[in-house]
């Protein structure tokens, strides 16, 4: 009877252990992620206020910068002290807002390329965006009411199928602007930047769409955690690109300044 006892208390201090390192990861991981993902957000919003280049792409990043600091609270604040949908609704928006931050880039290019086929699409793809955005936070702030969150293989599938339109999408609008478009040099370092963008949203949105199909570990909330900080990370890339841009070329303006300056001059070194 000792022995079991002994034995019992053993298995409960190891299973102890092993939650307290897996919870230890998710801090360690989340906030070091949602950490850099806040950061390079609010440095392309002051770069942007402060070169008066503010458009609707930024306000998209702002949401999703708030969205990801629910995240990070979420991770810090006891589970039983929030809604249980707080974390689904939040990850999600992160994910798209991010999405729509780089489509309305890719817009923003398409209104200067003087093809209303261009703008036709991308504002189609930014409309079915939304559409796909609002359907996944019903889904699962539905599941989180009557199923304590716990995604089931439909939400998995949704995941997975919005996922590879939205992605496909992102990636393909560019690449009809390279290939119609005569752009100039600046321009397609802003095409090929949102194309890069796109790539890379994709790598990591549909291995962890895929994952959903499994149960559900503290291993997937890692996942899901680091590939939305990773996903505003990446949106906010267009805009460090012009910024690099303009301090290692020393011009005198941003890439997306040449729509309407296109007289931008180079300063001598």
């Amino acid at each position: 009877m000792d022995i079991n006892l002994t034995r019992l208390a053993g298995e409960l201090k190891i299973a102890i252990i092993l939650c307290s390192s897996v919870y230890y990861r998710l801090e360690v991981a989340g906030s070091v992620s949602h950490g850099i993902a806040i950061v390079c957000t609010v440095f392309r919003l002051v770069y942007r206020v402060w070169t008066h280049r503010i458009w609707w792409e930024d306000a998209w990043a702002a949401i999703s910068l708030i969205s990801d600091v629910v995240c990070l609270a979420c991770i810090w604040i006891p589970y039983t002290d929030l809604p249980s949908w707080v974390l689904a609704v939040a990850l999600t928006s992160v994910l798209w807002a991010a999405r729509m931050s780089v489509i309305f880039c890719i817009i923003r290019i398409a209104n200067h390329s003087g093809r209303k086929v261009h703008i036709w699409i991308t504002h189609l793809i930014a409309v079915s965006f939304a559409c796909m955005w609002v359907a996944l936070l019903i889904q699962k702030v539905t599941v989180c009411l009557f199923h304590a969150c716990q995604m089931s293989e439909p939400v998995a599938i949704s995941q997975l199928i919005t996922d590879v339109i939205a992605d496909s999408s992102l990636a393909a609008a560019p690449l009809q602007l390279w290939k119609n478009v005569g752009l100039s040099r600046s321009r397609k370092i802003l095409v090929l930047s949102s194309f890069g963008a796109s790539i890379i949203i994709t790598a990591i949105t549909i291995p962890h769409a895929i994952i959903l199909f499994k149960p559900v570990t503290e291993t997937t909330l890692i996942f899901a955690h680091v590939k939305a900080a990773v996903s505003l990370i990446i949106c906010n890339i267009l805009v460090i690109v012009t910024f690099a841009y303009r301090v290692l070329s020393k011009e005198t303006c941003d890439l997306d300044q040449s729509f309407t300056s296109p007289d931008c001059s180079r300063v001598s070194s």
